[in-house]
């Protein structure tokens, strides 16, 4: 009888292999928590890429990372900031979507469209990046009511108040306004256009705060909102959120709606966006690398190339003032024109108008900080001809010839001693256009300013803004290196070509990260994560030619170090790997350790990919347990409400004075990890914690080291940008190294046979006979190793042949004993 049943079970794998393309390749990945199958198996790092974007934004709805009651048409599920919902960064919950994940989506899409077309790995080509277009379009508005018909839009001018929130409200005077000079421009040569084709910074994706009429706890409609609005000094922790289209629904019943914390004076229904225009510059680095890998969409192009023309309303002072004019009452009546253009990317343009189209206003920004500046997209709207033809406005080429050099200045003047970059410049010192202190370095009449924009905490700190700048010089770097300046020697920042003053920055930058970056013979890694500065660059100098010889007196230092922040390191790894590149270091295989700065890049670059991801892999992406001490801030910090002013949120919680973060936003209560950490929390205030506000770290934030056990809550977030910055230096590994494998994909040298395991896991089983009958009939869609060729050899024979199967199908069926197997 048991005879029967091995002929039997021979009958049937004998079946099974015969109709072995019938069969799925599901490669069990080993890596970090993952226990599902690999889609797309993770042996090379265009498998990695397109099994870690099967989960991300092929089953994005299922796996927590999109939308599935916001639906683009034609595209996919709005991408939440992360699928945890308890995060508190610049969004203040994880289930709100930024401009900056619309960015990442189309980048993914890009980089999918380009394996999958290029490579067998998928089985069919994608076009993918129509539908991340049409996603990311959810981000700009469709209500701006009376915007495009203004032939002028006035601004009035308000003071800022960096270091004190109490100022706030503070209002604009009639008798001194800027005007936006190129708005003509746009209307003339986009007239059906309508509005802005920019992105909104910020959106309630699923309406969880209600402004848009949702029931609570319900998924409802996607809405614009707003937080950031009063100085340096407001933290995420410290703002009040309020609809981008304001009804009067909500807030103060008096006619203020949910500006009652910004506005003195009751208004009437209107509407008010924002841009972050390294947003807009990522989509258009999308698109321009789609169109270099052949993979690009024509109508996207004309799209990208539209917005990034009407991102030269980032390039202007905030108020239209003369740069340098130092005086809050320079140019009162109507701005200076193009005398206010610094032609940098500057932290925002912000637009707006009545819901009735009576009105509307423009600003732009006078701060600009070195991590949104885009010398990549600017040279891609320039030079790449499906771009720079859509750009139809008086002036686009002009203006991004002179933005694409002064970006790139911006970088050599800010460039440290030891490599990172500092902060920025500003044209209006304190927020109020004072005089520049004696001694303080100016760059084109601007000045030097260590953290623009945020102080708490202070907005240069993080590592992030190092990698995702230096990433783009990177690529520009490697495009100019490979097809030539397409400048023609035209833009030349600091007297020298853009090659030349590429390489001087990116080497030393390179130099510092090489030196400051760890990686432990566990296979763990850790990379600078928190810098500090010291010191200040010397005036900037129009005339002098760079040697990366300036700036002895600018001082970068590593503050802290970590693993966590895997879309930090990642992007760390893919400037490495850009710049690699650039430099003409060649690799197959697995990438050994370098010999000087370009190879020792490359090798740092590939293991810290690996360690990410034997590291971090888990059944929906990659994540890394942090702690986050800071989030006492949830339950202590004070948000600033003027006495006497209150306003009401949809479901019921109250701004007034005297509140603290949860306070206006009850709807935390239900979550999970809320409860952990406020039980954290309150264990904490018993055993004596106490929060004040005033009493500072050195990053600008208020100390929290007495919550010891909210800092032990562990925190494992998902976060969508992170899951992007790790799929684009998976598939730029791919599309610059393809003969590179993963470093844990290299195989031992074969040692004695183990007859019969051809997948060499240690047994013999019938998955054995499987794979060897595939291998036989040079299935391409599988691998097997030196060592399994070896154990294959059951004939001992030399080859590998089905008598060799069959042997092996004879063990498994009871007929013949191991022995027989090979040479025993």
């Amino acid at each position: 009888m048991q005879f029967k049943k091995n002929r039997a079970l021979l009958a049937a794998v004998l079946a099974a292999a015969m109709t072995s393309s019938a069969l799925m390749t599901c490669t069990a990945s080993a890596a970090g928590k993952r226990t599902e199958p690999e889609a797309y198996g993770d042996e090379t790092y265009a498998q990695r890429f397109l099994s870690l974007y099967d989960d991300v934004v092929t089953n994005g709805q299922d796996n927590g990372y999109l939308s599935s009651k916001n639906v683009a048409s034609g595209g996919f599920g709005v991408p939440y900031h992360a699928v945890e919902e308890l995060i508190v960064e610049a969004p203040d919950y994880g289930h709100e979507t930024t401009s900056e994940a619309m960015s990442y989506i189309v980048w993914m899409a890009a980089m999918q469209d380009n394996i999958s077309n290029n490579t067998d790995y998928y089985g069919s080509a994608t076009n993918d990046l129509a539908k991340a277009w049409k996603t990311l379009e959810m981000m700009i508005p469709s209500e701006q009511a009376g915007f495009w018909s203004k032939t002028s839009l006035s601004a009035q001018v308000a003071a800022e108040h960096p270091t004190d929130i109490t100022q706030y409200p503070s209002e604009g005077s009639s008798g001194n306004t800027g005007a936006n000079p190129i708005h003509q421009y746009f209307t003339s040569a986009y007239p059906s256009q309508g509005g802005e084709y920019l992105l909104h910074w910020l959106a309630d994706v699923d309406d969880w705060y209600g402004f848009g009429g949702s029931a609570e706890g319900t998924l409802g409609s996607f809405t614009f909102i707003n937080t950031f609005q009063r100085g340096d000094s407001e933290s995420c922790f410290e703002t009040i959120p309020h609809p981008c289209v304001e009804n009067l629904e909500y807030g103060d019943k008096g006619g203020l709606g949910m500006k009652f914390a910004f506005e003195t004076s009751a208004g009437t229904k209107k509407w008010s966006y924002t841009n972050a225009p390294d947003a807009e510059n990522r989509a258009i680095q999308a698109v321009y690398a789609a169109n270099r890998w052949g993979v690009g969409d024509s109508g996207v192009t004309t799209k990208a190339g539209m917005m990034g023309d009407m991102v030269r309303n980032n390039m202007f002072d905030k108020y239209y003032k003369t740069i340098g004019c130092q005086s809050m009452n320079a140019d009162s009546n109507g701005g200076a024109g193009y005398a206010s253009a610094h032609y940098l990317m500057s932290w925002y343009t912000a637009w707006g108008g009545a819901a009735d189209g009576a009105w509307a206003w423009q600003i732009s920004a006078s701060h600009c900080h070195q991590f949104y500046q885009s010398p990549l997209a600017a040279y891609g709207l320039l030079y790449d001809s499906g771009l720079s033809s859509a750009m139809k406005a008086t002036g686009a080429a002009k203006d991004y010839t002179t933005s694409l050099q002064r970006q790139l200045e911006l970088y050599m003047w800010l460039q440290s001693a030891e490599g990172p970059f500092a902060g920025g410049v500003t044209n209006c010192w304190n927020g109020k256009y004072e005089s520049y202190p004696s001694g303080v370095p100016t760059f084109y009449q601007m000045a030097y300013i260590e953290h623009p924009v945020y102080a708490d905490p202070g907005s240069n700190y993080w590592i992030g803004n190092q990698v995702w700048a230096t990433q783009r010089l990177a690529e520009l770097y490697y495009i100019i290196k490979t097809d030539g300046d397409a400048s023609n020697g035209a833009v030349k920042p600091g007297g020298v070509t853009m090659e030349q003053g590429l390489s001087i920055m990116l080497k030393k930058w390179v130099e510092f990260f090489l030196e400051n970056v760890e990686l432990t013979a566990d296979g763990d890694y850790s990379i600078p994560s928190v810098l500090d500065w010291e010191g200040q660059p010397d005036s900037w100098n129009e005339n002098e030619t760079f040697t990366g010889n300036a700036n002895s007196g600018l001082h970068a230092t590593v503050m802290g170090t970590g693993s966590s922040d895997l879309g930090c390191v990642t992007s760390l790894a893919n400037t490495l790997i850009w710049y690699a590149a650039a430099e003409g270091v060649e690799a197959s295989g697995v990438v050994k350790e370098g010999t000087d700065t370009a190879s020792s890049a490359l090798y740092l670059g590939q293991q810290l990919l690996d360690r990410v991801w034997n590291l971090g892999r888990d059944n929906i992406g990659l994540s890394r347990t942090e702690n986050n001490g800071s989030l006492t801030r949830v339950f202590a910090q004070p948000v600033y409400v003027p006495a006497g002013k209150s306003g009401t949120f949809p479901y019921g919680d109250v701004a007034q004075n005297g509140i603290v973060f949860n306070d206006i936003r009850s709807m935390y209560e239900s979550n999970e990890k809320y409860q952990e950490l406020k039980a954290a929390y309150e264990a904490d205030i018993a055993n004596g914690a106490v929060f004040d506000e005033k009493v500072t770290q050195a990053n600008g934030s208020p100390d929290c080291s007495d919550f010891t056990n909210v800092a032990s809550v562990p925190l494992d977030y998902h976060r969508f940008w992170h899951a992007g910055d790790i799929m684009m230096a998976l598939g730029t590994m791919y599309e610059l190294y393809p003969e590179v494998i993963p470093s844990d994909q290299e195989e031992p040298p074969a040692t004695d046979a183990n007859w019969g395991d051809v997948d060499c896991n240690g047994e013999v089983k019938i998955a054995d006979v499987i794979l060897l009958n595939r291998f036989i009939g040079e299935d391409t869609t599988i691998t097997v190793s030196d060592q399994g060729i070896l154990n294959a050899d059951c004939e001992y024979d030399g080859e590998t042949t089905p008598e060799d199967s069959t042997a092996i199908l004879k063990y498994l069926a009871g007929m013949i004993p191991y022995s027989a197997l090979g040479n025993q």
